[in-house]
């Protein structure tokens, strides 16, 4: 629910900034959103591929995962580039395809002992679209359409996920606590940078 509420304030900056007339998705990285929509989709295909269908990974990354596309698709229509369309597409593909997973339960061996290989594979990719957005963030000088609510519901969401995933066996969560603890770390380092850059943006137009 913290997710959904993060993403949902964004999608409700870039509405407002449109209707201003402004660029909806200025400073937004479409790295930082792809990678955020497969960080979900890691913990939705581990709840799918559970032994016991997990209903708390699965339904609550089912709203992020949504939202997580909505916002991908305002990047497209601000965007409207090869790479962009190719990242809305895939990511959309991959979100029909896990529902269309849910009917082959339970999935074959071979998905299910790979999973944890997938989870870590999508932690470098949210690592490398974090920094994206750092980056992004130094280029531009400014924190843009990027909102603050949706960086403080997503690092909340994440301490209590990495709450939950200590009551499970080390053996069996550690990649998903090794997804979430990175994303702690990584997304603090951008709110605070954000903080700074907005901080700056303040001082600088009082002494205009």
């Amino acid at each position: 629910m913290l997710t959904w509420y993060g993403l949902t304030r964004q999608l409700i900056k870039i509405y407002r900034r449109r209707q201003s007339n402004l660029l909806g998705t200025d400073g937004l990285s479409l790295n930082q959103f792809g990678s955020s929509f497969f960080a979900f989709y890691a913990s939705f295909i581990v709840g799918i591929a559970s032994a016991d269908f997990n209903h708390y990974l699965v339904w609550t990354r089912t709203g992020a995962l949504f939202l997580t596309l909505c916002v991908l698709y305002y990047l497209w229509q601000d965007r409207p580039s090869l790479r962009v369309r190719s990242v809305l597409y895939g990511s959309t593909a991959c979100f029909i395809a896990g529902f269309i997973a849910m009917s082959f339960r339970p999935l074959p061996a071979y998905i299910i002992h790979n999973t944890d290989i997938i989870v870590v594979v999508i932690t470098l990719v949210l690592l490398q679209g974090t920094i994206a957005q750092i980056r992004m963030l130094y280029r531009n000088q400014e924190v843009g359409a990027l909102s603050f609510s949706l960086l403080h519901s997503i690092l909340l969401k994440d301490v209590t996920t990495l709450a939950f995933l200590f009551t499970l066996p080390i053996a069996t969560a550690w990649p998903l606590i090794l997804l979430n603890g990175s994303s702690i770390v990584s997304r603090g380092i951008l709110l605070l940078l954000m903080r700074r850059k907005q901080r700056l943006a303040n001082n600088s137009s009082l002494m205009h």
